[in-house]
């Protein structure tokens, strides 16, 4: 089995969130990814639902956030495939840029033993609007 890593495993995913802040201080973020796997032909994929409480401090223009999150993964690869439930440590930093943010993330995961392929952490990158 190869090791999960940018080069010759994974492709550029896709994924969105949506986040409500409470008390100026925790956001409840719902998030929902799809990566392809290089590795793991033909079609190879993992999707992912994560659900997660962050603590984001208040600060002006930079705002940096961490915390847990819990959700449901389904890797694919041909015939076969793979579903269970993942735990993530988050870490991350939003920008504001007036109604919008851009927003760097990093995502430490624990997946259950023997997934198709392990997927243990993720770099993000992405732009949003604030309401």
């Amino acid at each position: 089995m190869a090791a999960g890593g940018p080069q010759a495993t994974w492709s550029r995913g896709y994924g969105g969130s949506l986040g409500v802040r409470v008390l100026g201080l925790v956001t409840f973020e719902g998030e929902a990814m799809r990566l392809p796997i290089e590795a793991l032909k033909p079609d190879g994929s993992v999707v992912a639902f994560t659900a997660a409480a962050l603590i984001s401090p208040p600060l002006e223009l930079i705002v940096p956030y961490g915390g847990l999150g819990v959700g449901l993964f389904r890797q694919t690869s041909g015939d076969l495939s793979d579903t269970g439930r993942l735990s993530a440590l988050i870490l991350g930093v939003r920008a504001k840029l007036g109604p919008a943010f851009a927003r760097a993330e990093f995502r430490s995961y624990s997946l259950p033993d023997n997934p198709l392929l392990p997927l243990d952490k993720r770099y993000s990158l992405g732009l949003g609007l604030s309401f």
